[in-house]
């Protein structure tokens, strides 16, 4: 008898913790998948001259040879917007020399120099100079400066030197980045 209780009392069990396992619960979810891409900053730095190809199109410019002391040269610079958001745009211009032994230097004085464009172009001090606008998408700048002129007081330390005057060009987003060029975050660091 005591047997009996104890199989009816350990069937009692098993069916109690069979009813609990087997409720059903009513469950639903859902997902969102939402994306958001950012806009792109993207600049192209284009270096014409004032000579126009059978196309009708500005000629590159390309590298100058036999250059002599007092002789100017056209060079134009400008930075196209090539992305769809607004962009603040700034170029650093560098100026140097390898001279006839091999011997690379930079020149801080006027042995080369440009005719820069400060109506559309702002000298910042800090070796930049800063477009004076917002250029939208698809906007060309007015060019940094349209010639770049060999002094004529050269000394015989440059005698057959090669010249170089590196332009780079930078951009950052305008949306959200102040109101205006100098107020602007983001700048690559050198």
């Amino acid at each position: 008898m005591k047997k009996q209780k104890l199989l009816a009392l350990g069937l009692s069990l098993l069916a109690v913790a069979m009813v609990g396992g087997t409720s059903a619960f009513f469950v639903t979810s859902d997902r969102a998948h939402n994306v958001i891409t950012t806009s792109g900053v993207a600049i192209e730095l284009i270096e014409d001259t004032n000579q126009t190809g059978v196309d009708g199109r500005p000629i590159p410019l390309t590298n100058i040879e036999d250059a002599h002391p007092g002789d100017s040269y056209s060079k134009i610079p400008q930075v196209k917007n090539v992305d769809e958001g607004e962009v603040w745009v700034r170029i650093k211009v560098g100026r140097g020399a390898k001279l006839d032994n091999g011997d690379e230097i930079t020149i801080s004085d006027n042995s080369i120099s440009a005719n820069y464009n400060t109506r559309n172009w702002l000298n910042g001090g800090d070796g930049y100079y800063y477009y004076y606008r917002a250029l939208k998408a698809g906007e060309t700048t007015e060019p940094l400066f349209t010639e770049v002129t060999l002094a004529n007081e050269l000394s015989n330390t440059y005698n057959g030197a090669t010249f170089s005057l590196d332009l780079q060009a930078e951009a950052v987003q305008v949306a959200n980045n102040g109101l205006s060029v100098y107020d602007a975050e983001g700048w690559p660091e050198e």
